[in-house]
């Protein structure tokens, strides 16, 4: 069984770097972020991973512009610059990422039946 979990998150985890040319760093935030019930901001993404602000801004930047996680404005604001929340709905992503395998397995499949 836990066998069976490992090897789908390993697949999970291929296809979102192949589908989306995405980093090791960039799927572990994003599934920080799926795996949170009320979304991650930079410093929560910069902790959990270990890495420094900027990067964690950088990652969110390009998962947010492949349409992976929403950006919201934080209720929490103590003044200063804006605080953002990421996160997903988990509906239209299990949708969008469902039609990004089906495109690649036609993709895949004229390629191999070319060769």
């Amino acid at each position: 069984m836990n066998y069976e979990i490992n090897e789908k998150s390993f697949l999970l985890k291929r296809f979102l770097i192949v589908a989306y040319a995405l980093s090791e760093a960039d799927v572990d935030a994003f599934l920080k972020i799926v795996n949170s019930a009320e979304g991650k901001d930079v410093d929560s993404i910069s902790s959990d991973l270990g890495i420094s602000k900027s990067r964690a801004s950088l990652i969110l930047k390009k998962l947010s512009d492949a349409g992976l996680i929403e950006k919201q404005k934080s209720p929490v604001n103590k003044g200063g610059r804006p605080k953002f929340v990421y996160s997903v709905n988990k509906p239209e992503l299990r949708n969008k990422l469902s039609k990004k395998a089906a495109e690649l397995c036609q993709d895949l499949q004229e390629i191999v039946s070319s060769v």
